[in-house]
């Protein structure tokens, strides 16, 4: 009977020490699961910030680019409108001398009636 108690002893104490074993070693899977999320986690904040150093960049180049073409326009509304009042003199001005050209036609023929009218006379006269 002592052969089986020291059997059952030895059974049990290799039962301990294979839950020992088990327990150490889930404890051990355990930490290297833990240390393995905390890696993840590291890397992804790294990421993440260099996703928002990206994206604070981009958004300052954007700035810049809205503020050149804003700038752009508004120099090119500027001339557009320099432009608009030179066409608009002009426009005026040669409205004007297409006026006092047009009087000064119909005057010259004005005088060149009168003067075919006056010549027309005179030869019927003869």
């Amino acid at each position: 009977f002592q052969c089986i108690s020291h059997r059952s002893s030895k059974a049990i104490h290799y039962l301990a020490l294979a839950k020992a074993f088990s327990i150490a070693t889930n404890r051990h899977m355990l930490r290297n699961n833990v240390d393995d999320l905390r890696e993840r986690m590291r890397l992804l904040q790294h990421d993440r910030r260099a996703n928002i150093d990206l994206l604070e960049t981009n958004k300052l180049s954007n700035e810049n680019e809205i503020r050149r073409l804003k700038e752009e326009n508004e120099k090119l509304r500027l001339k557009m409108s320099d432009l608009q009042k030179r066409v608009e003199l002009d426009h005026g001005s040669n409205h004007f001398d297409l006026k006092s050209m047009k009087n000064f036609v119909l005057q010259k023929r004005s005088e060149y009636d009168a003067q075919k009218a006056s010549r027309n006379k005179s030869d019927t006269i003869l």
